[in-house]
C-alpha cells in the first residue's frame, strides 16, 4: 500500500514536470537546434531550398571585422552591466536592508525601472542624451559646464558605455531585490556576536554580509552576464549599432544579418557563437564561486 502511494506521487510529481518541460524544449531547445541546422547553409529566408555550405558560415564570421567589433563591444557593454549593476545594486541593498516604512519604499522605488518596458527605457533616454535638446546637455549649460556638453549617443569613445549605463539604471531594482532578499536570510545573532566582540559597520559587512551573500552574488553575476550578452532593446532602440558601428553588439549584428541583408545562415552562426560564449563565461563564473564558497 505504502509502494504504491509512493508511485502515485512520483507520477504527480512527473506530471507537475510536463509543462515546464515542454516549454524549455518548445522555447530553448528547438529554437537553438534549428539555428544550430541553419548556420550550416546559405538561406535568404524566402527560397524554398536551402543550400549546405558546411562551416562557410562560421569561416566568414571568424574573418569578418563587424564581427569582431561587435563581440568586443559585447564585452564593454556585460563588463559595465556586470561590475555596475552588482557593485551597486550591493550598496542599495545594505543602505535600505531595514524593516521601516520608508525603507520598504525605497525598495519599491529601485525596482519601479524594472516595470517599464526597455523600448520605452531606451526612447526616454534618447531624448534625454539628445545633443540639442536633450535634458543631460541642457543641465550641463545651465551650471556652466558647456564644455562637457557632446553627442553622448554618437559619439563612437563613449556611445557603448552610455547605452550600458541606461541598462544598468533599468535592471538595478532585480539586483536589490535579490541582494535584499539575500540578507534577509543571514541570521541576526551573528550580527549582535558581532557588535560584542567589537566589530564595526565594515567588518560586519565584510566577514558577515558579503561571505553569506555568495550564493546570491553568483545569481546576480550568472543573471547580468546573460543580460549583457543578451542586450538588444536598449542598443537598437537607442543608437541601432551606430553609424560606424561604434555600439554594435552581436545581438544588433545578427538581427541585421538576418532580416536587413536576408542571410539566415549567417545569422545563425552568429547565435550560436553567442550561445557558446554565454554557456562558457556562465559556467566559469559559477565554477569559481562554488570554488570560493
Amino acid at each position: 500500500m505504502k509502494t504504491h502511494r509512493i508511485r502515485k506521487d512520483e507520477i504527480t510529481i512527473y506530471l507537475f514536470l510536463v509543462v515546464p518541460i515542454a516549454w524549455y524544449a518548445v522555447f530553448f531547445i528547438l529554437p537553438n537546434a534549428n539555428s544550430l541546422f541553419s548556420s550550416f547553409y546559405s538561406w535568404d529566408g524566402l527560397a524554398p531550398v536551402k543550400v549546405f555550405v558546411g562551416l562557410d558560415n562560421y569561416t566568414k564570421m571568424f574573418n569578418s571585422p563587424l564581427f569582431h567589433k561587435a563581440f568586443f563591444n559585447t564585452i564593454k557593454y556585460t563588463a559595465t552591466l556586470v561590475v555596475f549593476q552588482t557593485l551597486i545594486g550591493l550598496l542599495l541593498a545594505v543602505l535600505i536592508f531595514k524593516t521601516t516604512r520608508i525603507h520598504n519604499f525605497f525598495r519599491t522605488m529601485y525596482f519601479m525601472p524594472a516595470m517599464l518596458s526597455a523600448v520605452t527605457i531606451g526612447i526616454i533616454f534618447s531624448f534625454i542624451f539628445d545633443p540639442n535638446i536633450g535634458a543631460l546637455n541642457g543641465f550641463l549649460r545651465a551650471i556652466g559646464l558647456d564644455n562637457l556638453t557632446t553627442a553622448w549617443l554618437a559619439n563612437d569613445a563613449i556611445a557603448i558605455y552610455v547605452v550600458a549605463s541606461v541598462h544598468v539604471w533599468a535592471g538595478i531594482g532585480y539586483s536589490v531585490v535579490l541582494f535584499v532578499a539575500g540578507m534577509q536570510n543571514i541570521p541576526f545573532e551573528l550580527y549582535e556576536s558581532a557588535v560584542i566582540d567589537g566589530a564595526g559597520p565594515w567588518k560586519q559587512f565584510s566577514y558577515i554580509t558579503l561571505p553569506m551573500l555568495k550564493s546570491t552574488m553568483l545569481i546576480v553575476l550568472v543573471l547580468t552576464t546573460i543580460g549583457g550578452f543578451r542586450c538588444f532593446e536598449y542598443v537598437y532602440v537607442m543608437t541601432r549599432g551606430g553609424a560606424t558601428h561604434s555600439s554594435e553588439v552581436l545581438a544588433t549584428l545578427l538581427y541585421k544579418e538576418a532580416y536587413a541583408f536576408s542571410d539566415f545562415g549567417f545569422s545563425a552562426a552568429i547565435s550560436v557563437a553567442l550561445l557558446a560564449i554565454v554557456l562558457s563565461i556562465t559556467a566559469v563564473q559559477m565554477r569559481l564561486l562554488r570554488k570560493d564558497a
